[in-house]
């Protein structure tokens, strides 16, 4: 009797758990494994939220799954900036729906080779089955077991995918949809760029949604010492001492070479005056401040102090501060100055000044 040959067992991942019997196996390619299917989503929200970022700013953008947010910058996502506002990421969710429905596959589906299709004829759903199962996920996003379940499950679908009777395979060459079945060439030579692309889109999506970011804060402040008296303004009246201008204006954030003023805290700026000596009960007293440009346009404020016992009391005490509106600074740039001073009954005294803190 001759030898009996033997053949190893093949080694199976925990992935490949689900052994399917040759006759249950869909004729247009295997069933995607749950790992490719984490990696396409993680792809797609990368384009998306990288996108999010060159044409709007660190804004939270969509998601390609319900219930599983989309920051698109590593916790520094701002919620008023809305991707909704623009017509780059509304074409953008658009396109990808579309690129889903009729081609079977998302950019990051295709880089990494699954495609989502009908179950019994293999081709991709159109447009209507497409948004239905998005809608479904919703099911799948109670506690994400919908979203678990493709590791056990006999092929490998979530809860959307049993409703809407659609299977995700390994392949990047689906049967058509019968809409742009006379669109494709026999032999399909341009997959090769298509696929190339989806992953230059992958990548960059990556690079703006997890790249190296700086930052710079809105918050300034420029501080002047006002150390010379004037004795003409006459004996006890009191002096300036020293004043502050602080800004509370707009921070930027920068990746790639892309920045962005970061949203307003909607504080205002404001300066800070000190004076040392008291104000005379029941003075009309005021703060001033001018702020001049290099072309010698101002911008003029005043504050005036409550010494009738309301406000700031009889006897107003150091420091007082003049408001400025934070939509007066948009327009501002380098070179502008700033100077306050007191005026007491009328008499002004002289105080100090420096350069705009920006």
């Amino acid at each position: 009797m001759g030898d009996i040959m033997t053949t190893p067992a093949g080694h199976h991942s925990r992935d490949d758990l689900t052994l399917l019997d040759p006759a249950d196996a869909p004729p247009f390619g295997p069933y995607a494994r749950w790992s490719r299917r984490v990696v396409a989503f993680l792809l797609d929200n990368a384009i998306l939220a990288g996108l999010m970022f060159v044409v709007v700013g660190p804004g939270l953008a969509p998601s390609m799954l319900p219930g599983l947010d989309n920051d698109g910058s590593l916790g520094l996502a701002i919620a008023d900036l809305r991707w909704s506002e623009s017509a780059w990421m509304l074409g953008a969710v658009l396109t990808t729906t579309l690129l889903q429905a009729y081609t079977g596959a998302t950019p990051g589906k295709r880089a990494v080779g699954i495609v989502v299709v009908n179950r019994d004829s293999g081709r991709p759903v159109g447009l209507v089955t497409t948004v239905l199962r998005w809608l479904a996920h919703f099911l799948d996003a109670i506690f994400c077991i919908g979203y678990l379940r493709p590791l056990w499950d006999a092929e490998r679908r979530t809860f959307a995918d049993s409703l809407l009777s659609t299977v995700v395979v390994q392949s990047r060459s689906p049967a058509p949809h019968p809409w742009i079945a006379p669109l494709v060439r026999p032999g399909r030579p341009g997959a090769r760029v298509v696929t190339a692309s989806a992953v230059v889109l992958c990548t960059a999506g990556a690079l703006f949604t997890v790249g190296p970011t700086s930052s710079t804060s809105g918050n300034f402040a420029s501080s002047a010492m006002c150390t010379t008296g004037d004795p003409t303004t006459g004996p006890g009246m009191p002096q300036i001492s020293e004043a502050t201008f602080t800004s509370a204006g707009t921070g930027t954030i920068s990746r790639w070479g892309v920045t962005h003023p970061l949203p307003s805290t909607g504080e205002r700026s404001e300066i800070t005056l000190a004076w040392d000596g008291s104000l005379p009960a029941d003075a009309d007293v005021s703060l001033e401040a001018v702020l001049t440009s290099p072309d010698g346009s101002r911008l003029e404020y005043s504050s005036r102090l409550d010494t009738d016992g309301t406000g700031f009391g009889a006897d107003p005490t150091s420091p007082g501060t003049i408001e400025i509106p934070a939509n007066d600074l948009l327009g501002i740039d380098a070179g502008w100055s700033w100077r306050v001073q007191m005026r007491v009954d009328g008499v002004a005294i002289p105080g100090c000044g420096g350069r705009v803190p920006f």
